[in-house]
Formats: structure tokens, sequence, C-alpha cells
């Protein structure tokens, strides 16, 4: 039986550089046997495509790029070609490729663009659509797009960078909208990056404008108190969510203390969101517990970490679906899915 040749994408010019690595690592260590067939291609912090022939522990310890037996490669968008051109000895060679799984996160990974890359070459691959990637990149869409499907969530505003010369007013808008303390974030960018706390004014300004730093649109939330939880959903049209995970202090505990009536909403609402967000094939949707009694939906992560310690590969397993297993039948529904 052939095997199926499985192109890997991993780095590129995201702050998630590191994290991707490591995953690309993980799924390749994981699947490189006699089913698969990995074809490597690594794209480096200043965007350049490479196809990466070593050993997988230099990409894990992202030493992949200092290989001097990269060789530029591109993943073609000419539906004809359904693989990847090469450059060897100052001409590009075609390699055939059966399924993308691609595990570039943040920027230009997350948002769609990738994906768009994928299907004008009509390969199947792992992951969200475009559409899904595009909506759920951006957290100030997100928020409209549950509103509107009526999925509670923190109380939220955005402030836009067209508006710099009219801050003071949006702050006014602002705390005529919500109470300190608020939690301010870049509305496309992983929330560790240019995010705060502001209790006044003064800490708002100077968090509004560090998120410009990042983006043109930044999202101030209520912060909220209370239990914090994770939920991992997979799928395409009939998705399932996994029981509720508990991080506490960097720790999952998976299944969260909860009554059954509790745990049974978190899971429907998981996948009502999933379902209004566009997602398909897997996500990993970040809630809280409010001292209120309230469940309210934080973030959505639409390519999370694929390490065998991850969260969402913990929060499936606890479903019984083990790490290489969860990774095969991703695989195996996107080209179910392509097929259709």
């Amino acid at each position: 039986m052939a095997k199926l040749r499985l192109l890997i994408l991993f780095g590129g010019a995201s702050n998630e550089y590191e994290t991707s690595c490591k995953t690309a690592a993980a799924i390749i260590r994981t699947l490189e046997d006699d089913r698969f067939e990995i074809v490597p291609v690594g794209i480096s912090k200043k965007g350049r495509w490479l196809y990466f022939p070593g050993e997988t522990e230099e990409i894990g310890n992202g030493k992949w790029i200092e290989n001097p037996d990269c060789t530029p490669a591109v993943l073609s968008p000419d539906s004809a070609h359904r693989g990847i051109l090469i450059m060897e000895d100052g001409s590009y060679t075609l390699k055939r490729i059966d399924v993308v799984f691609s595990v570039l996160m943040g920027k230009y990974g997350e948002d769609g663009a990738v994906q768009g890359l994928c299907e004008l070459s009509h390969i199947p691959y792992v992951g969200n659509s475009i559409l899904g990637s595009a909506i759920c990149r951006s957290k100030a869409v997100t928020h409209s797009v549950l509103s509107t499907a009526h999925i509670p969530m923190p109380h939220w505003t955005t402030v836009a960078q067209r508006n710099m010369s009219r801050l003071e007013h949006e702050y006014d808008r602002i705390e005529e909208q919500l109470e300190y303390p608020v939690y301010v974030k870049p509305s496309s960018c992983n929330s560790a990056v240019a995010s705060g706390i502001a209790a006044n004014r003064a800490e708002l300004a100077a968090h509004v404008k560090r998120a410009f730093t990042q983006d043109s649109t930044v999202l101030v939330e209520e912060l909220v108190h209370g239990r914090e939880f994770r939920i991992g959903v997979f799928g395409y049209d009939l998705p399932f969510a996994s029981f509720v995970g508990e991080l506490k202090d960097g720790t999952l505990t998976v299944p969260a203390e909860l009554d059954d009536t509790t745990a049974q909403t978190i899971r429907e609402l998981a996948i009502t969101a999933y379902q209004a967000l566009e997602c398909r094939s897997l996500a990993l949707f970040d809630l809280f517990y409010t001292e209120r009694g309230d469940i309210l939906f934080g973030e959505v992560n639409t390519l999370p970490e694929l390490t065998e310690s991850a969260i969402y590969p913990e929060l499936m397993g606890d479903l019984g679906m083990r790490f290489r297993y969860l990774l095969e039948k991703l695989i195996e529904q996107a080209i179910e899915h392509a097929d259709r």
C-alpha cells in the first residue's frame, strides 16, 4: 500500500513560531512510519519557505533553519500541480502532496491566508476553512458572531485605530459601557502579547496604545472573576465536544468538578459556538464560570498546540482519542471532506 504523502507546514512569521516548531516535531515523531511519508516545509521568521530534509529534533529545537540541506520550496497554487515545487540545481521539481497539515500559528497561519493557498492548490488540508479561520482570528468579529448566536460572553467593546485622533472621546464611551477594571488586548493577536488589565483611564490609554502596535482594532472587556475552563470540539458536520477541563495554576483537571447539568450546558454551548463561527476539524474554547454562576465564553483557538501534553490533545485523550489516533482522524476527515 502506497504511503500517504503528508506536507507539514511549520514555523512562520508570527510570535508563535516556537510553538509551531514544537507541534510539527511532535506530529512528525508520532506519524513517521509505514503509513505516512512526511514532507516537512518550514517557513522562517522572515517568511522564507524551505524544504527541510534533516532530523526531527532540529525542528523541535528551532535549529532546522541552520541546516545546510534546506532547499527553497513553495506550495504551488496551480491545481494541476497538487504539490510543492522544490528548487534543485537551479530548477524546480514537483513533489505531489496528498494532504497538507499546517501548524502555522498566528498571523498567516490561522487567519485564512495559508488556507486560501491550500484551496487554490486543490489539496485536502487539516483544520479550519478560510472563513472559519478569518472569523476566529479576529476577537472582535468572533464576539460579534457569538453575540448574534446568543452565546453568553463578558461585556465588551472595541477601539479602532482610525479613531486615534479622538481617543479621549473613545475612552469616555468605554467608561460609559464598562466598569474598571477592564481587560485590553489586540483583536487579532495572541492574548499573551500587548495585553493588560486597566484599573483607570491612564492605564486604559497606555494599554490601548500598546495594543495598537499589534493590531488596528483593540478589544476591551470587563474583567471576569471565576473558574477558568477549556473545552475542545472536533469534527465537521456532526461535531462533538470533549469533557470540560478546569485550568487552575497551570494544571488542567479533566473532567472539571461540575454538576452534570452545568457540564452538559457548557458542552452544548461549545458546539453551538463552533458551528456559529463556521469552525470545522478542531477548535479549543476558553470559558469562565463566574462567581454569579454565569457561563461566559472567552476566546477560541482554531489551531491549538498539538503536542502530547498540550491542552487540546489532553481533552480529546480523555474521550479515548489518544494522540496518534487524534492526528490520524484529523487527516482522515480532511480527506473525506475534500472528496465530498
